[in-house]
């Protein structure tokens, strides 16, 4: 079964605009929001608004790491860590709440396998649309800019990549805007380099 791309959209992060416009979300959910979050609500809102609701596979690197060291400093900190604040740092929080916002109830899969995450997430997307059916599905990837207090363990070049992409897939080749590129076959220092390497080779096409 071939895969194609029907709607595409990235973003990436810069000092000039480190999040993107999110000003179809409510203000106070808005204020809510992790960076990584307003990275993923945006892709998917791009890929989703005004068409039907398709699953969803999410894949990150670093998942939420700027909510987990607030999480871990207010722990060291008071000894005490909110319920709320706690929802807002676990792996999955940012897809969940992107579909909570687009009412998206088809469901969700969150993939983290390091470095992998990009090739192991489109991987899985790829296999859920092929094995169980349906013709469309979406794949978001998304990393933010590790916290620098991080810089010393992450065992990554730092500051590092932050990119977030979003493809929503079909089976149907009258939707489609551009063919799925194969697989790159090259070693990539973190997911976000090769989600953006990826990325390029699609807009290139």
């Amino acid at each position: 079964m071939t895969v194609f791309i029907e709607k595409i959209a990235s973003f990436t992060p810069s000092v000039e605009a480190p999040t993107p416009g999110i000003s179809f979300v409510p203000m106070l959910t808005r204020r809510r929001l992790s960076p990584l979050a307003k990275l993923v609500v945006f892709v998917n809102h791009e890929v989703s608004c005004n068409l039907p609701p398709t699953k969803v596979t999410f894949a990150s690197q670093f998942g939420e790491i700027s909510q987990q060291l607030k999480i871990s400093q207010l722990l060291l900190d008071s000894g005490t860590v909110s319920p709320a604040h706690f929802s807002q740092s676990v792996f999955n929080a940012s897809i969940a709440n992107a579909s909570i916002l687009e009412k998206n109830t088809a469901g969700y899969s969150a993939v983290f396998s390091g470095k992998e995450s990009f090739k192991s997430g489109l991987k899985d997307c790829i296999a859920a649309l092929q094995i169980e059916g349906g013709s469309e599905r979406t794949f978001i990837f998304a990393d933010e800019l590790i916290p620098e207090t991080y810089a010393p363990v992450a065992g990554v070049t730092y500051p590092n990549k932050a990119f977030a992409l979003a493809l929503r897939l079909t089976t149907d080749e009258s939707k489609a805007v551009a063919a799925l590129p194969d697989f790159l076959e090259q070693d990539f220092e973190t997911a976000a380099d090769e989600a953006i390497t990826y990325f390029n080779t699609i807009v290139l096409k």
